[in-house]
């Protein structure tokens, strides 16, 4: 991939909706993803429970991962952006929807940018070959697992339990794209 220096608009723009529908939406609870709502046709639920957030901690620290990893692959590449987060949407959504999830309601992009973690470290992985990509893998890996194991979150404090089985599906969906 050719390295591009362009201004990650599209980034940008997903930070700017996240925080409009933070700050400015009445009832932000229609927009989380309930898949028994999804089943009865609030089909937008698909995109926006995943632009939806809990708190503003919670905010804070989903849109500093998209800066940050969102930065990292659209500079590259805006189309590996856009099916970099296709992919985690998808894979999120598919296990939000299944039998094994059991939350009426998610929201929150930390699925997600496990997907965007996967195909920057992958990136990051062909660009340099470096033993620090594969170190940054393992703990976060690690990391996902101990939160999958605990029930806890190991980085933030937010007002809903944290479902770490969003961050794997997230990173399933990122290795299924790389």
């Amino acid at each position: 991939m050719i390295r591009n220096s362009r201004m990650p608009i599209i980034s940008l723009g997903l930070l700017v909706l996240m925080v409009l529908l933070y700050g400015l939406h009445p009832d932000p609870e229609r927009l989380y993803f309930s898949a028994e709502a999804i089943m009865g046709g609030d089909y937008w639920r698909l995109l926006t429970g995943h632009m939806t957030h809990s708190d503003g901690q919670h905010l804070l620290w989903n849109s500093l991962g998209l800066l940050v990893l969102g930065a990292l692959i659209e500079t590259r590449s805006p189309a590996l952006f856009l099916a970099a987060m296709a992919a985690g949407i998808t894979a999120v959504g598919l296990l939000l929807m299944s039998p094994f999830a059991t939350l009426f309601y998610y929201c929150g992009l930390s699925g997600v940018l496990n997907t965007l973690l996967v195909v920057a470290l992958w990136l990051e992985w062909r660009r340099r070959r470096s033993w620090l990509v594969i170190a940054v893998a393992v703990v976060s890996i690690a990391k996902v697992a101990v939160e999958i194991a605990s029930g806890i979150s190991l980085v933030t404090q937010i007002a809903w339990p944290p479902y770490a089985w969003s961050h794997a599906a997230g990173m399933l969906g990122g290795l299924a794209l790389v």
